[in-house]
């Protein structure tokens, strides 16, 4: 159960990260170069990788105790 819950968080929590550092990336582009940056499809990409990474290291504390 803790493994499907790590990998919701994951889902929501890397999709919000992945939103920021899309918005970050944008302003820095627009500030330093004139032009908007970015990278498509940015949250979704994210938030696979956090879904993937969340549960692994839940797992490995899960098997340290």
């Amino acid at each position: 159960m803790k493994i499907f819950v790590a990998i919701i968080v994951g889902l929501v929590g890397g999709f919000i990260l992945g939103v920021a550092l899309s918005s970050f990336i944008g302003i820095l582009g627009m500030t330093v170069l004139s032009q908007p940056l970015g990278i498509k499809y940015l949250p979704y990409i994210t938030a696979f990788i956090c879904a993937i990474v969340l549960p692994v290291l839940e797992y490995k504390k899960q098997v340290k105790q």
